[in-house]
């Protein structure tokens, strides 16, 4: 890059609501403060717009300590130890949950001064009522010492919460206007966008994915939880994701659903492992080389427990669709999350594969369009001899 590329780069940063979902945005963010990649810009929705006043601020360590301790008590007014029943009666009865402990929160670990004093360009959205009138507010368009009361109104996620007031006006979140706003960014001048998405309530404009330039879209495959339950355990599983996901996005490491160190597998042997990885729930949570990867996958196999009579009766099937079909109903009659009848169909597939190469039924482009995840998992285990 030359230098004037240098002077006139901007690089956005847009994070997008999703409520306790939020946590992963930060290991984003970690990543990025790793790569030493310079943030001049940052914007958000919602949660996003919260964690957008942090990265102003600067202090990504800080914040990671803040998520980690975060329970839903400690944001809504909710009583210790309340129940997902509990949460819902309160929208009920209140026509949405209160947000006095969040404001409290924001109180406390947001400095209105550090954030207009930092340099970045920063903006949020938010949603005013009654006409549902989207609102894209910068800095210069939030008066002095009003910052947070913005924030919680771009947080106000009615109407599991309640609408949030300022100055006789009612605001709700503002995901509903615009739940990742990267167009924000770009009339702003940015030149790169790095994007999170949390796939939170509200719709993101595909022609503003497909049509930015130099965009960074980071969005996980796995479910990152609901958004309204803050959960300590699942908050370090998803910001640990985040942090992945964005080494992958900058191609620090390969990989889908699993991350993979720089040069394990080819492309398409990556492929095959990804989907075999799915396939088998193996931890995403892991940077895998070749040997760790094929030793965790030989472990997994070797301890399943396989019912033969499953297995035969599948296999004797005469269509694809029919097969197809009876992994479905396995699976539905042991649990919608359970792997094990999408495990049946890949073995299945590695045996009839192996038996009849080319001519099998799942060498067809129909098996490739139907179960395209299961035929590459059973190419894998075939060509590493897996399975006999």
């Amino acid at each position: 890059m030359n230098e004037i590329d240098i002077k006139t780069k901007r690089t956005a940063l847009v994070m997008g609501g999703g409520g306790s979902r939020g946590a992963y945005e930060i290991g984003v963010w970690q990543a990025l403060k790793e790569l030493g990649i310079r943030i001049d810009m940052v914007y958000g929705a919602s949660v996003g717009a919260i964690n957008a006043a942090m990265v102003a601020q600067g202090d990504v360590d800080h914040t990671a300590d803040l998520w980690k301790e975060m329970e839903t008590d400690m944001v809504f007014d909710m009583a210790p130890g309340s129940k997902p029943i509990d949460y819902v009666k309160e929208i009920v009865v209140n026509q949405g949950a209160g947000t006095g402990p969040l404001k409290e929160l924001l109180t406390k670990f947001i400095d209105e001064e550090k954030v207009r004093s930092s340099g970045l360009d920063f903006g949020i959205t938010a949603v005013s009522l009654p006409n549902f009138e989207g609102h894209y507010l910068r800095l210069k368009d939030i008066p002095e010492g009003r910052l947070i009361d913005y924030i919680m109104a771009s947080a106000s996620a009615f109407p599991a919460l309640q609408a949030y007031e300022i100055d006789g006006v009612s605001y709700i979140d503002g995901g509903y206007t615009d739940v990742l706003p990267i167009g924000m960014a770009v009339e702003d001048g940015a030149t790169d966008v790095i994007a999170v998405d949390l796939n939170g309530y509200g719709s993101v404009s595909r022609d503003v994915l497909e049509n930015t330039p130099n965009l960074i879209h980071i969005k996980s495959r796995e479910n990152l939880g609901f958004q309204l339950i803050f959960d300590r355990d699942n908050t370090v599983r998803i910001m640990k994701l985040g942090y992945l996901d964005c080494f992958k996005a900058f191609g620090i490491v390969d990989g889908d659903y699993l991350s993979f160190s720089k040069g394990t597998f080819d492309k398409t042997t990556m492929k095959m492992a990804d989907n075999l990885g799915e396939i088998f729930s193996m931890d995403s949570l892991i940077i895998y080389t070749r040997q760790i990867y094929l030793d965790r996958i030989s472990e997994l196999i070797n301890s399943d427990i396989r019912n033969a009579n499953k297995l035969n009766k599948l296999i004797n099937l005469k269509t694809l669709k029919e097969m197809i079909a009876f992994a479905e109903e396995e699976k539905l009659q042991e649990g919608i999350r359970d792997t094990k009848a999408e495990k049946l169909l890949c073995y299945a597939a590695a045996e009839d594969m192996r038996k009849n190469g080319d001519r099998s039924i799942f060498m067809t482009r129909t098996a490739m369009r139907m179960i395209p995840k299961v035929v590459n998992a059973a190419k894998f285990l075939i060509k590493f001899e897996l399975v006999r």
